[in-house]
């Protein structure tokens, strides 16, 4: 262990077991069934707590969430290649871009996997009606099919070229999103396990963060440490670029930069860390570059 970490109090917040090798997860494949498990049927609750056949997904995150799947995610937060259908009677459905329909197979979550009618401009072109008008139909069918004359279906993500197809077939829509963030608010035992252990990896990241928070290093080449612990421990991203070295603290949310910081200069940052398992892990620290202590005038400013 670094001579850094030395003082125990260091290790209230930042796990230093992290800092030399990757981290594996301890938690069994049981864990992670019964909370996949608790977050569809929670998902399934308030599908029918308001009265819907079946929600469809675009956002990849919901599609975690109610589903497990992990397929490009980030690309697909922009291009709506993939997308799921949950029906208020817990059948699921997910439909993924061609060719990686393999992705989504295999999960209990699942009972049925559907290639993609994908109609966003990148990929559908000048076929993009035609491709939104099949679209559209197979999704109103299995509205149809599942809601048994229930004709509401939940949309968490669609462009208005969707919604107007989608009425036009006879469905009544519901905004999806305020869904999903009250399924999500309540989580399972299983669910606080998988975030403790999303929580250690990211205090690992901290931890390689602290040991090179050096004097000449710039804030880009300490942030990047955090990224590096995160993925090789099994991690998937940052969602910001929160940090930031002496003046630049203030006013806060500028990004990180090539700005090299000095010895004894302030460095501030939010985590943003989405780690294993796809749970956030937010946690915001300050300390002096070069593993100094804080000076007064710096502890002043701290406090506030």
């Amino acid at each position: 262990m670094a001579e850094v970490f030395k003082d125990d109090r260091k290790k209230e917040y930042l796990n230093a077991e992290g800092t030399d090798k990757p981290l594996k997860s301890p938690l069994p494949l049981a864990t992670l069934k019964k909370a996949r498990a608790y977050r569809k049927q929670r998902l399934v609750e308030k599908l029918r707590e308001h009265d819907c056949a079946a929600i469809l997904l675009y956002d990849p995150v919901n599609i975690r969430y109610a589903l497990d799947i992990s397929n490009m995610q980030l690309w697909t937060t922009h291009n709506a290649a993939n997308y799921a259908v949950v029906g208020a009677d817990g059948y699921a459905i997910a439909f993924e871009f061609g060719k990686s329909e393999h992705v989504a197979q295999g999960l209990e979550t699942v009972d049925e996997v559907r290639t993609a009618m994908s109609w966003f401009y990148f990929s559908a072109g000048t076929r993009l009606l035609e491709r939104l008008e099949k679209c559209a139909d197979e999704n109103a069918a299995i509205v149809r099919e599942r809601g048994g004359g229930n004709m509401r279906l939940a949309v968490d993500k669609m462009e208005p070229l969707g919604v107007d197809a989608l009425r036009k077939r006879g469905i009544t829509l519901v905004e999806g999103q305020e869904l999903t963030e009250h399924a999500r608010k309540i989580k399972s035992p299983e669910e606080l396990d998988l975030m403790r252990w999303t929580i250690r990896v990211c205090e690992a990241g901290m931890a390689r963060m602290y040991e090179h928070s050096l004097p000449g290093r710039t804030e880009q080449e300490i942030w990047a440490e955090l990224h590096y612990e995160n993925i090789r421990s099994g991690g998937e991203w940052l969602e910001t670029r929160l940090l930031a070295a002496g003046a630049r603290t203030n006013p806060w949310f500028q990004e990180c930069s090539d700005t090299i910081c000095r010895d004894g200069e302030i460095l501030s940052f939010d985590t943003d860390l989405i780690g294993p398992y796809g749970y956030c892990a937010d946690l915001s620290r300050s300390w002096p570059i070069g593993h100094r202590r804080l000076s007064n005038k710096q502890s002043e400013l701290y406090e506030v």
